[in-house]
């Protein structure tokens, strides 16, 4: 396991989890390598596809793939659209060989894995997490399915991911109220299984927002590291992965009475999760000072914790559908400490019928909260050079496409979460001249509004932005100067130094075989020549993926040298990684193989042949 990739280890069921920012690299090769002769059919929604849709289009060029765009929101996730899915994979001719890509939030994942799983009796598919909830939660493990309006995902089916790719840039393009829904999950997470998660949140609080570059892919890493390891140990829900449904009983049966809409999922969970504490705390297994705690940093954190509009009927009613109720009992989770929790069996019954000395120890304890005093994020230690290295991979994506607006917005959104607001305000500008109804730049522009002291915004500033000397230059190329503080009057009269013309290209379509290796395109190639790999960056030839599932591919087509370095690169930084070690064992040099290839090399250097590319 390298730091930015987990493996879900379910023996021929197996696959890789990639995290990172910029992961187009990687998807593209992914694809190229598992999948060279078959069509892609990817399933978004509008929203998705509004912001990312041509980086979909530019990932995929020269690959046959098509597009379905769905209506947003918890109201699609039904049998309807499941048919919207099954038709759209009908009309692409999509085969047994063919891939299906759920590119976006949770329903997306849901809607289209269980589309990949009927259709056809079963075809591939992969997941393409645009969502903090879907990133932490239902991206892994291969639950899918929809809602029936007895009760939420009561139909659906195990069918697991060949790959999950987790890009954190995605974040960047959530508004508050869906990034918030999706930090539930990892405070469920945290409470079931990972204490020193626990303490990260504790100690930000309200603050949470604020988090860095850094610490969200620290977060959405230790959030799915823990459900992958209870997924690896009990893949279908028969014992030990329902802890994972810790704050889910009471969270569905609110998010069903309130019709699907009315409360997104992870703020029902937030729900689910103080009122599972309280009655954690009657039943027994729950201290009273952890249920407190979980409250107030719910509280904290901005989540209500009850639904006034909702009656308890309707709740009760509503659980009685839930789908992880046995006869008339619930296996319900309950915390005993932080990052511990114990699965008890409940009867339905006596649930409901603590239902008003829940609600009322909820609303006493909100009664009586007072917000905590957290630090501001500028006194929070951050991981060095964190902000510098995800804004520098922000603004490779727009050097390399500068009209791109999806880009533009996130980087202006970069900056805005760094404290650079001038350099957000012109990114933000660049986009609304050009498409005002922009909704995505609109909120962005006014986050960054909100953020902007009242006399600041029209200010003049000493602050370079990186985008300062972008200029278009005509249809096909773009010139780029290099940021420069402003000049008194009178000066700066020389042309800048430094100048460098970039031409835009599209992405030319590739060979199936043909694959992109480097994870920065747009790098400079005098840099390139002359920089020093990192620690950690893989060998020269090597591809950008790295893990032994990979490995097996190359070695399965002959490039055995590749896959050699691919698994000594893993071993390198995780020497303790059983499947690296498995695999270079059961592939040691033979002797007589060595000394041939010796001879040959010898040979082919004599009389001039190159002999380290495939044939």
């Amino acid at each position: 396991m390298t730091p930015d990739t987990l493996t879900v280890a379910l023996g021929e069921r197996t696959y890789d989890i990639f995290f990172g920012r910029d992961i187009y690299p990687l998807f593209q090769e992914w694809i190229c390598r598992f999948y060279p002769g078959g069509s892609v059919h990817v399933v978004t929604d509008r929203n998705i596809a509004s912001i990312y849709g041509d980086d979909i289009r530019r990932w995929l060029s020269g690959i046959p793939h098509g597009v379905l765009a769905l209506p947003p929101g918890e109201e699609s996730k039904s049998l309807d659209t499941v048919r919207e899915i099954y038709a759209f994979l009908a009309r692409g001719d999509a085969g047994r060989d063919s891939l299906v890509v759920a590119f976006g939030g949770g329903v997306v994942g849901d809607l289209a894995g269980f589309a990949a799983a009927t259709f056809l009796r079963g075809i591939s598919y992969i997941q393409v997490p645009t969502t903090l909830l879907s990133q932490v939660d239902s991206s892994v493990g291969g639950k899918t399915g929809f809602n029936i309006p007895e009760g939420k995902n009561l139909v659906g089916a195990f069918h697991q991911p060949r790959a999950v790719f987790i890009d954190d840039a995605f974040l960047l393009t959530l508004d508050e109220r869906n990034l918030r829904s999706g930090m539930a999950e990892v405070v469920k997470s945290a409470l079931a299984g990972d204490a020193e998660l626990w303490g990260r949140l504790l100690a930000r609080g309200g603050r949470w927002r604020a988090f860095s570059g850094e610490e969200w892919r620290w977060i959405v890493y230790r959030a799915v590291a823990f459900k992958t390891s209870v997924v690896e140990r009990d893949e279908r829900e028969s014992s030990l992965r329902r802890i994972l449904n810790l704050g889910h009983t009471v969270g569905h049966a609110m998010e069903k009475a309130g019709g699907y809409g009315r409360l997104l999922h992870g703020e029902a969970v937030a729900m689910g999760l103080a009122w599972e504490a309280a009655l954690g705390r009657i039943l027994g297994p729950t201290p009273a000072a952890l249920a407190e705690q979980v409250v107030s940093l719910l509280l904290d954190m901005g989540y209500a914790l009850d639904d006034p509009a909702l009656p308890l009927s309707s709740i009760a009613a509503a659980m009685g559908m839930d789908k992880k109720r046995i006869v008339s009992d619930v296996d319900l989770p309950l915390v005993t400490a932080p990052g511990r929790c114990e699965l008890r069996r409940v009867p339905l019954a006596e649930i409901r019928r603590q239902l008003p000395a829940i609600r009322a120890e909820v609303r006493e304890r909100v009664a009586r909260h007072e917000p905590a005093a957290y630090p501001e994020a500028g006194d929070i230690p951050r991981p060095p050079e964190s902000l510098p290295e995800d804004l520098g991979a922000l603004e490779r994506r727009v050097a390399e496409n500068p009209r791109d607006p999806g880009a533009l917005t996130a980087l202006a959104d970069g900056y805005r979460l760094a404290g650079n607001l001038p350099a957000a305000w012109e990114a933000i500008n660049a986009v609304l001249e050009v498409d005002p109804g922009n909704a995505a730049a609109q909120r962005v522009a006014a986050e960054i509004g909100q953020a902007t002291p009242a006399s600041g915004a029209g200010q003049a500033t000493t602050v370079p932005s990186p985008l300062a000397g972008l200029v278009l230059v005509g249809e096909d190329a773009y010139e780029i100067r290099p940021a420069e503080p402003p000049l008194p009057p009178g000066e700066g009269e020389e042309p800048p130094q430094g100048e460098f013309l970039v031409e835009e290209a599209s992405v030319p379509s590739q060979p199936a075989d043909s694959v992109p290796v480097e994870p920065h395109p747009s790098k400079d190639a005098a840099e390139a020549e002359t920089a020093t790999p990192h620690a950690g960056e893989a060998a020269p030839g090597a591809p950008a993926v790295r893990t032994v599932t990979l490995a097996e591919v190359y070695w399965a087509q002959g490039e055995r040298e590749t896959a050699r370095r691919i698994v000594e690169e893993i071993l390198r930084r995780d020497p303790w990684n059983v499947r690296a070690q498995a695999w270079m064992a059961a592939r040691r040099e033979d002797p007589l193989e060595t000394a041939l290839k010796e001879f040959l090399e010898t040979t082919a250097k004599e009389y001039g042949y190159d002999v380290s590319r495939s044939h």
